[in-house]
């Protein structure tokens, strides 16, 4: 489900710490509503009451109830952001094997904190198209960076950007795959290990 992007989603941007802390309730609130009574009991005014905040504080940041779920999605994003942009630094001096293992596995690990809310974010929480593809754009310059730096390891002749793009590809579905799609009996590190697998023949093929 995409929302119809608009220039404002959000009508202010929460600077001050007291700021950020009112939207963080707002959007907590959100996922206590969406886990005990679905999507269609997230409402503004209940999402205020929830929060503990009033109706015109949830207003002062968001125009409707779609622009929250737009901003959850965000803090996903970025919380994913954020892991990769550490696997990268941790990882600076790893063979190329080694460091698409650790960003695989981090991948799956992001998501495993809170699998129930994960999952009713990839299923039922409308998201914004551009939002989406703006979160494919950066995954892909994080993996070109890790990749083209690493480009002695590969077999000569590859093209990255076509490289690139499948194993950006093959990283977020077998690792959604591994969370919420494996057959029963693969556990979560036998599926793990099977990503990083699949991946890494590709990259050596």
């Amino acid at each position: 489900m995409a929302i119809r992007s608009t220039k404002d989603s959000t009508r202010r941007r929460p600077k001050q710490l007291r700021s950020r802390q009112t939207v963080d309730a707002v959007l907590d609130a959100v996922v206590r509503v969406l886990k005990r009574e679905g999507i269609r009991a997230v409402t503004t005014n209940r999402v205020a009451k929830v929060a503990g905040v009033s109706i015109g504080s949830v207003y002062q940041y968001f125009p409707d109830k779609n622009a929250i779920f737009v901003s959850l999605h965000q803090r996903h994003i970025e919380e994913i952001d954020r892991m990769v942009q550490r696997k990268l630094i941790e990882h600076a001096g790893s063979s190329l094997d080694v460091l698409m293992g650790a960003m695989i596995e981090g991948m799956i690990d992001a998501h495993t904190s809170d699998m129930e809310l994960y999952g009713l974010l990839a299923t039922e929480v409308p998201h914004r198209a551009d939002g989406t593809r703006d979160f494919a754009v950066r995954l892909h310059g994080a993996f070109l960076l890790a990749i083209s730096s690493r480009a002695q390891e590969l077999k000569k002749g590859r093209d990255l950007d076509k490289l690139v793009f499948v194993v950006t590809h093959m990283v977020e579905s077998l690792s959604h795959g591994a969370l919420f799609r494996r057959p029963p009996g693969l556990s979560l590190a036998d599926a793990k290990a099977e990503a990083v697998r699949a991946v890494l023949a590709y990259l050596h093929s």
